[in-house]
């Protein structure tokens, strides 16, 4: 059974999207809040979700937030923050059972949705600032997340890859910030922040439940607009440009194993036919990427390929060894090339196609999942389900692969590699 759709305005810049799955045994409540991406605020933005997460007015600490929310059969309240292009999505999410399932019918969905929405709107906060002490934590908790992003080496070769793939874009910068601007956050200037941000975010709130719930619209619509808004206007983001030349940097770390991102850019548009030509590119265990430069040559540990379609890249993340980085990287060229070409097998591109349609039709099997897919959308100004992306990709033809694959132009090569390998 397809999800129902409904798209609603509750506010200026706030919209309250249902999705509705009569599958779905709980419901689920993300409130996103949208604002572009900036080297001064992305680590003030980050802390945001950690503290409203964690406590109320109400409930102005953790444990008697958690008791409350463990007396709803085990409610939970989450906070973090993601990147979306050129844009930082703060976000709460809130899940529970759903009402049918309490022994007397308790609206407990309801009650959650006030606990959410206070969360947000009426933080533990005075003369100012957020509470100190619960404030200290967040911070501390944010800066070891800051950290932490060094030691998985593979992410955070992604993450320099990004610096220099968006030199001068917003999309360079980190989603969490750095730790020098992290370590600069006070109560006071998160505080101030979160205000800021309540009035010029872009608001997007998406329910996933197996029913509409009129109360739950109706409890946050009051919520917001207790807020004197003055918004910004919707978030978008810029297709990455081109380099004058391919951009090449090594840098030298304690990594056991040399990281290479290379990454491609593109004006092309059909983000469909582009999906279709990662698929078969690089995206699968049935991949050229895959089949060749790994299994078949054994130049790569990992080789696998994504599309960023808000900014018009597609990556080729790699584990090598550093004697192979130029045979690697002459390989993943000399397989795009292949698919410029044409040179893949009609077996190839169903089979990617089929991995795709698989993987959209999972897409409505979980709260979350949906209302990403739903909220990637919106971003774009767009509102197609899984079955009608699934429609188009059907339509994807060789000729659209081939168009697809000769957009992409060579415009970054970063390797990180290990002191030992460069002497």
């Amino acid at each position: 059974m397809a999800v129902i759709y409904n798209r609603e305005r509750i506010g200026d810049g706030i919209h309250f999207t249902t999705l509705i799955n009569k599958r779905q045994k709980t419901n689920t409540i993300l409130i996103h809040l949208l604002t572009p991406l900036s080297y001064e605020t992305a680590s003030v933005n980050a802390i945001i979700p950690y503290i409203l997460s964690g406590s109320s007015r109400n409930y102005p600490t953790l444990t008697h937030l958690n008791k409350k929310l463990s007396e709803l059969y085990g409610a939970v309240i989450k906070g973090s923050v993601l990147k979306m292009g050129d844009s930082q999505s703060l976000y709460l999410v809130a899940g529970c059972i759903n009402n049918k399932y309490t022994f007397d019918g308790e609206q407990i969905t309801e009650e959650m949705t006030r606990i959410l929405a206070e969360c947000l709107i009426d933080p533990n906060a005075s003369d100012g600032k957020f509470e100190e002490k619960d404030f200290e934590l967040k911070k501390q908790e944010l800066l070891d997340d800051i950290d932490a992003e060094i030691n998985e080496k593979r992410s955070y070769a992604f993450k320099r890859a990004n610096m220099n793939i968006f030199m001068n874009e917003p999309a360079a910068i980190s989603v969490k910030g750095s730790r020098e601007n992290a370590e600069k956050i006070t109560s006071g200037s998160a505080y101030e922040r979160y205000r800021e941000l309540l009035k010029t975010a872009q608001i997007e709130v998406f329910f996933v439940g197996a029913e509409y719930s009129e109360s739950c619209v109706k409890i946050l619509s009051e919520a917001f607009s207790k807020i004197d808004r003055n918004y910004a206007g919707d978030n978008h983001s810029e297709l990455s440009p081109l380099k004058n030349e391919v951009c090449r940097v090594t840098e030298v770390h304690d990594v056991a194993q040399t990281k290479m991102v290379m990454a491609f850019k593109t004006d092309h548009r059909n983000i469909v036919s582009l999906k279709l030509m990662n698929a078969v590119f690089g995206a699968t265990p049935i991949s050229k990427l895959f089949m060749n430069v790994r299994e078949k040559l054994s130049l790569c540990y990992y080789c696998s390929s994504g599309v960023n379609e808000k900014k018009g890249v597609i990556y080729v993340d790699s584990g090598v060894e550093h004697s192979n980085v130029e045979k690697a990287e002459a390989e993943i060229i000399n397989q795009l090339n292949a698919m410029k070409k044409g040179d893949f097998t009609d077996d190839e591109m169903e089979n990617a196609r089929l991995a795709i349609v698989n993987s959209w039709k999972g897409v409505s099997d979980g709260a979350q999942p949906i209302a990403d897919w739903y909220f990637n959308q919106s971003y774009f100004g767009g509102s197609d389900s899984p079955e009608e992306q699934i429609e188009k990709l059907m339509k994807v033809t060789r000729d659209n692969v081939i168009e697809a694959a000769n957009s992409l132009k060579l415009d970054t090569v970063y390797v990180l590699t290990g002191k030992e390998e460069t002497e």
